[in-house]
């Protein structure tokens, strides 16, 4: 294992990832109960990575300004603009953690360096400096670092994609051997129909995670889920407070994986590129027909969108 990843992982207290997302961050008082959160993580004993997205609506609207000046603005420039909205949230939540009486450390995204390859507006991370993450928990039990942006190997500003922040929570779990990796959502959990429509449905207990590709309804980036699938990766989705869904192996003793994607140190070649997308992307769920076979097998979705 790489230097930076075992002085994260042989660390006496626990280490949770947990991403917290725009909905969740939609407001100030979002920002004073996450706050709140972790501050009841730290005192059960836990080290936290909190992994942001931007607030609320922040990302379309700074999307949409960029559209606004120019029709087809660079996708470098957009990804620059995009990042300001996740390190604006960094340091919201820091206010609210230090309002709590938590210390904390931030990143900024040039500074965490999660590094992608492929098209700057949905790239795929390959690599972080897992020690740089080991230095800043070693100054404080809590990291805030942005979501959903990276660095291309050029160094120009890249974006996982929507949704990219479930990604981001993944892969730095998984890098630094988490105990636990959580993604906190405005829904508590992964249910097998649309919860909208059906009142009183409750979510799953534990999911799949080709069954939650073909049911999730988008609940969590599906891009993300490949990688959680190819890695063999179990992370929980629940709301705040909430139980919410494992995801992955039936039972949580696989939160993460006995290898580690590459970090700066590791001299091993990137990783293979994700697999094709089996189920329809995350902006759209599968109907729960066309997916049934899951429910007895683990075959994958089908590749035909609905």
């Amino acid at each position: 294992m790489p230097g930076g990843v075992t002085a994260v992982a042989a660390a006496k207290k626990p280490l949770h990832v947990v991403k917290f997302g725009s909905s969740v961050l939609a407001a100030p008082e979002g920002y004073r109960r996450v706050g709140e959160h972790v501050r009841e993580e730290v005192a059960r004993g836990h080290k936290v990575i909190a992994v942001v997205s931007a607030m609320g609506s922040t990302t379309d609207a700074l999307f949409d300004t960029a559209r606004a000046v120019a029709a087809e603005p660079p996708d470098a420039l957009v990804g620059a603009l995009l990042a300001t909205g996740e390190e604006a949230s960094v340091a919201l939540l820091r206010i609210a953690l230090a309002a709590a009486g938590v210390s904390s450390t931030g990143l900024t995204a040039g500074q965490l360096s999660l590094r992608t390859r492929g098209a700057l507006r949905d790239a795929e991370p390959v690599g972080v400096d897992t020690r740089r993450i080991a230095a800043a928990l070693a100054c404080s039990d809590v990291l805030v670092v942005p979501g959903f942006v990276g660095v291309d190997a050029t160094g120009a500003p890249s974006l996982l994609g929507r949704g990219g922040s479930d990604l981001t929570a993944l892969f730095l779990g998984h890098a630094v051997g988490a105990a636990e990796i959580r993604l906190v959502k405005d829904v508590d959990g992964v249910f097998p129909a649309d919860p909208r429509r059906n009142r009183g449905l409750a979510p799953l207990a534990t999911v799949s995670w080709d069954r939650a590709r073909c049911i999730g309804g988008g609940v969590v980036q599906d891009k993300a889920l490949r990688f959680a699938a190819r890695h063999r990766l179990g992370f929980r989705v629940a709301a705040m407070g909430g139980r919410g869904t494992w995801v992955g192996d039936p039972t949580p003793t696989r939160s993460r994986s006995s290898q580690s994607p590459q970090s700066s140190q590791s001299p091993q070649a990137s990783p293979p590129p994700l697999p094709p997308q089996s189920c329809a992307g995350a902006s759209r769920a599968v109907s729960l027909e066309r997916c049934r076979p899951l429910l007895s097998s683990s075959s994958a979705c089908p590749t035909s969108r609905p």
